[in-house]
């Protein structure tokens, strides 16, 4: 064991499920929904130094991961990945194998699967272009990075992870580029670092979705949007700051979306702040100076709201770089989910005012009470459970349920009374005292879950 191994010191409220030699995971990073991690119980580093039980249990723990990932996701297919070693992409070096569940149209073309860890070579079915190769992957000193072998994304997650603020400007995002950094700017918020985004209304090509995701964050995360009008926006810079002084940019097409950070060709020119040149300074001022633009104001749900009514479809005439992507449907309810679901419907029709669901772990407690809590019965709903960590996670179950709730977070420090779906740590009681004292005398609480009580209505705050 290993003290300083993530793997070794796993919080017994993360495990899905475990034997007598691996145990399962979520990924705190997930490629996508359900991603999984099989962990050996001993401490080392890659799957050619297993003996010949570990790895048998490992092959026996992928199939039971996926029938728990099943149970949560419609997954139309999987990906089963081992690194080995830092050149293979190794970064914890306490095996464990990558269970991720795939889902039609993820990614525009997903010919090659595990190729793409070199995304050039991935699908050789692809005729390649004669001529000049745009695609070849330039030094790791190189300032411009190019896409392709080496896309912008792994250089923007490094600089997240080492940062103590971050300011993006980008013309436009997309759910799909707020999928790919959520967890890295959490991290940021969560060391208590700052977080500036500005984007623009521009062609309404930002995804209101995508706004949502951002602000469901919380923290110091300051959200601005340039409202163009008649005026074009195609800024795209991402500026990082240092504990240490120094910082790092990158100024060019990258917007944050997928295909722009991950999957396409895209140039983005990198910036020192250690150089003895103006520019890191100049793309600091010039940010600063669009932050503050009198266009530029702050997002907020209102906000967000209005845009949505009037932005309709994107038309790909007139947005030729955006790919417009269809919202994820939400995962339907697994068999025993559904039992739950039909009891506590029975228990309601009989008059109860409240239950009790016990579920053994791994089979979706948060999304059955997202599911129970979705009918437009329940105005404003109260999750508790113990741990942040838990209710990042619930807050986006709830989002896939309810796309577009306004959801909060209370906690000692932040209180919000304008949220319809609350998510809090502390006990019950606890937390009945900040929301009574939180919400307008008007407002009712019509649902309480705990990550094993649901109780319609909450009559009293001890």
């Amino acid at each position: 064991m290993s003290e300083r191994c993530p793997f070794c010191a796993v919080d017994e409220s993360r495990v899905v499920f475990r034997d007598d030699l691996v145990f399962a995971i979520w990924d705190r990073y997930p490629v996508s929904d359900g991603h999984l991690l099989v962990i050996t119980k001993r401490h080392f580093a890659d799957w050619f130094e297993a003996s010949e039980e570990e790895q048998r249990a490992l092959l026996l723990a992928l199939e039971r991961g996926r029938q728990v990932i099943l149970e949560r996701h419609a997954a139309d297919g999987f990906n089963v990945g081992v690194n080995v070693g830092t050149a293979a992409g190794q970064t914890i070096p306490h095996l464990h194998v990558h269970l991720i569940p795939r889902f039609a149209g993820d990614m525009p073309d997903p010919t090659g699967g595990v190729r793409y860890v070199i995304p050039s070579r991935a699908n050789y079915l692809k005729s390649r272009p004669s001529g000049i190769d745009l695609l070849q992957a330039p030094s790791s000193q190189s300032l411009l990075v190019r896409g392709a072998d080496d896309p912008l994304l792994p250089h923007v997650r490094a600089c997240l992870d080492r940062a103590a603020s971050a300011d993006f400007a980008v013309a436009f995002i997309l759910k799909s580029g707020v999928a790919l950094v959520r967890e890295h700017l959490r991290d940021l918020l969560n060391k208590g670092g700052r977080v500036r985004i500005v984007t623009g209304d521009y062609l309404d090509a930002t995804d209101p979705d995508a706004l949502i995701d951002l602000m469901d964050l919380g923290g110091n995360l300051q959200l601005r949007v340039f409202e163009a009008g008649d005026t074009s926006f195609h800024p795209k810079a991402y500026i990082f700051y240092d504990s240490d002084g120094q910082g790092t940019a990158f100024v060019g097409s990258s917007n944050l979306t997928w295909p722009a950070l991950q999957g396409g060709v895209e140039w983005n020119y990198r910036i020192l702040r250690a150089d003895a040149d103006r520019g890191f300074a100049e793309v600091a001022a010039a940010f600063e100076d669009l932050f503050v633009h009198p266009k530029t104001r702050p997002v907020d749900v209102d906000w967000i709201d209005a845009y949505r009514e009037r932005r309709g479809p994107v038309s790909a005439q007139r947005v030729v770089e955006v790919i417009e992507e269809s919202p994820e449907p939400p995962p339907a309810p697994h068999f025993i989910q559904q039992e739950a679901l039909a009891a506590l419907k029975a228990t309601r029709e009989a008059g109860n005012e409240a239950g009790l669901v016990v579920l053994a772990t791994g089979l979706g407690k948060t999304w059955l009470a997202a599911f129970d809590s979705a009918s437009e019965e329940f105005l404003q709903v109260l999750f508790v459970a113990h741990r942040e960590e838990i209710l990042a996670q619930a807050m986006q179950t709830f989002r896939r349920i309810r796309p577009r709730a306004r959801l909060g977070l209370t906690t000692p420090a932040k209180r919000n009374r304008r949220t319809r779906t609350y998510c809090s740590p502390r006990s019950r009681h606890w937390v009945a005292r900040i929301i009574w004292a939180s919400l307008p005398a008007s407002s009712s609480i019509t649902s309480l879950w705990t990550n094993s009580i649901m109780q319609r209505p909450v009559h009293t705050a001890a």
